[in-house]
């Protein structure tokens, strides 16, 4: 197979609206590759809006990547919505290491709406996955022009068009004139296919946080916890016997910045203590990927000390 293959994963790109004119997601498939000027194959992964998606959904999407990747398919277009976009495109990276590209891609304006910005991004896609220049990015997403890796891509506007930054994860730009490369990004080495362990949860911590959601996700049965810290990764110190409790019960516990750019290091002392501990720094990783990684870190049973290693080497790398 050396052609494009068309993912169908819902999301607004494929909505449509109620009697009441709220959209919902199609129970089938929206026929975008007939919108398209060249032929695709096209695959059904999810008919519904992303937000209701479930782990074992993603993985489906991610199932049909590494089966196009099998059979020589040129290139992968995913189209999704763009709630939870960032957060399956991020997850089909960490197992995809091929060179064909891997982009997704949506709306945030619905078909039967005036403004539908689907046609463009989807016309946008295919360009980018259809180039020989493509092929070694990994997975991207392509919205409102730009193409931004899926490391470092964030929704960033819930209505605007441009709905996806920052700026510091574009690689490219494309336009009716073509696909400009400004970089290329780093791509660590794929993480063996498992099943990951859904039960990673994040804590969001705000002002005068106390322990009490710590303590209640280890009540829960929680095999991991993202901590989604201030500014560097800090957190009141008062929650620190929290965490120790909850690594005492066996829990893989990551740290993420509520910061959308610049992430975290041991600089002051509550993440210095946390460092210490062994709490797992996400480094650039918001707290929604991080949790992503470190499910598939645990994935397939793996204990505390192996997912620890896995999430530690990949973030390293």
């Amino acid at each position: 197979m050396s052609s494009l293959v068309l993912i169908d994963a819902g999301g607004t790109i494929a909505s449509m609206p109620d009697a009441d004119g709220v959209l919902i997601g199609r129970d089938g498939s929206a026929g975008l590759a007939g919108t398209l000027s060249r032929p695709v194959i096209e695959r059904q992964a999810y008919a519904g809006l992303s937000e209701d998606m479930t782990m074992v959904d993603a993985m489906r999407i991610v199932g049909l990547i590494g089966e196009a990747a099998g059979q020589g398919a040129r290139g992968v277009v995913v189209t999704h919505g763009t709630d939870t976009m960032e957060e399956v495109a991020f997850l089909a990276g960490l197992f995809h290491g091929g060179a064909m590209p891997v982009v997704f891609t949506g709306a945030q304006r619905a078909p039967s709406l005036p403004g539908y910005d689907g046609a463009a991004n989807l016309r946008d896609a295919v360009a980018v996955a259809d180039r020989e220049d493509a092929r070694g990015i990994g997975v991207a997403i392509v919205f409102a022009g730009r193409v931004l890796a899926a490391r470092g891509a964030t929704k960033r506007d819930s209505s605007a068009p441009d709905a996806f930054g920052p700026e510091s994860a574009v690689i490219a730009r494309v336009d009716e004139q073509g696909v400009r490369w400004s970089s290329r990004p780093i791509r660590p080495a794929p993480l063996p296919p498992c099943e990951p362990d859904p039960s990673v949860h994040i804590v969001s911590l705000g002002l005068a946080s106390g322990p009490e959601l710590i303590d209640a996700m280890v009540d829960a049965g929680a095999r991991g916890l993202v901590l989604e810290g201030f500014g560097r990764g800090n957190v009141p110190m008062s929650l620190l016997p929290a965490v120790e409790r909850a690594q005492a019960a066996g829990l893989v516990i990551g740290l993420a910045s509520h910061c959308p750019e610049g992430g975290v290091a041991p600089t002051y002392a509550s993440g210095a203590r946390l460092a210490q501990a062994g709490v797992i720094g996400g480094g650039d990783l918001s707290a929604r990927k991080l949790r992503l990684l470190l499910a598939v870190a645990l994935g397939d049973g793996r204990n505390g000390a192996q997912a620890t290693h896995i999430a530690q080497a990949w973030l390293t790398s």
